[in-house]
This record gives structure tokens, sequence and C-alpha cells, in this order.
């Protein structure tokens, strides 16, 4: 005589997905600039972020994120601290986020809100950040919920504009 186990079957869970407020195409949507030299990243960005109803460009070195501002007028930038030398500004090369960030903060008339990435979480690259006008410093890999405030902070700090360049803050003012 011959015996089969039945195997007993777990009925699966349910598990609802929660999806999004749809979002309205007629909204104005504020324009976020990308600026990282993977790929990857730079897309997993531009798909979080648009999921959360931004509009995203996207730039893969400093001289592609001079241009994208100046034709595409970003609202708010994510800046990537490790982006390749490939700029001589006045003998000097943009070789990093952060000088990017500074250039682009004293070149432009409208003070366009930064925040710099880093896969990094040194305290002297937060002190850099806030030293060339950065609004936040996140570290990778970066938080959605986190990521998303900190635009949205950005975005509300009021920016004020002199003579066609972004006045400077000093910390406790």
């Amino acid at each position: 005589m011959i015996f089969f186990w039945k195997k007993k079957t777990v009925a699966a869970e349910f598990v609802p997905v929660v999806l999004p407020d749809p979002i309205d195409p007629n909204a104005s949507r504020k324009k976020v600039l990308v600026v990282d030299d993977d790929p990857v990243i730079a897309k997993a960005l531009s798909l979080t972020l648009s999921a959360r109803g931004y509009e995203v460009v996207c730039a893969a070195d400093s001289a592609e994120a001079i241009r994208m501002v100046r034709e595409q007028e970003p609202d708010v930038m994510l800046v990537d601290v490790g982006l390749p030398p490939d700029i001589a500004m006045g003998g000097a090369r943009l070789a990093d986020g952060f000088q990017v960030t500074q250039w682009l903060t004293i070149a432009n008339a409208k003070k366009i809100p930064s925040i710099i990435m880093s896969g990094s979480d040194k305290p002297s690259y937060r002190r850099q950040a806030a030293a060339v006008g950065a609004n936040a410093f996140l570290a990778k890999p970066l938080n959605k919920e986190l990521l998303t405030d900190s635009i949205e902070s950005a975005l509300e700090q009021p920016t004020t504009v002199t003579e066609g360049f972004a006045s400077f803050k000093m910390a406790g003012e």
C-alpha cells in the first residue's frame, strides 16, 4: 500500500497596494535637475521624483548641468559630489558637485535651491555643502521621504536676488 502526503496549501495573504494620489496633468509641476554621472542613480531618482509629481531633467556632468540650468530653468537641483572634472572656468576646473553648486549659485540671477548628495556621509561634506550655499546634504542611499521633504523644504525657502546675484545668508542670520 502506498501513501501520499498531500501538501498543505497556504492561502496567500492579501496585501493591499496603496497607489499615490493621481497627479493632475494640468497642475504646474516643479522641475528638478538631477546631476549625477551614474545613469542608474539618475534613472532611479527620475522615476521616484516623477512618481511624486515632479518634472525631472538629468545631467551627467558639470557642463551638461550648466547647459540644463540655462535651458530648462529648474526649480531645484540635486547634485552628486562625485562628478568628473570637465570644465575649465578661469583656469580652474569644476571638479566636483560642490564646485558646480557654488558656480551655479554665483553665476545665476535666480538662486536655484540645491541639495548635494554623496555616497559618503563625511561630516566635512556636510560642512562643505553648507559653505557653498546648498540647502541640504543627503547621503546615499537616499531615503525617499527624506528626499521629498528636503526638496519641498528647499522650494519653500525664499530666494533673495540682489543686482543679478543671489545674496548669501550667513549662519545665524
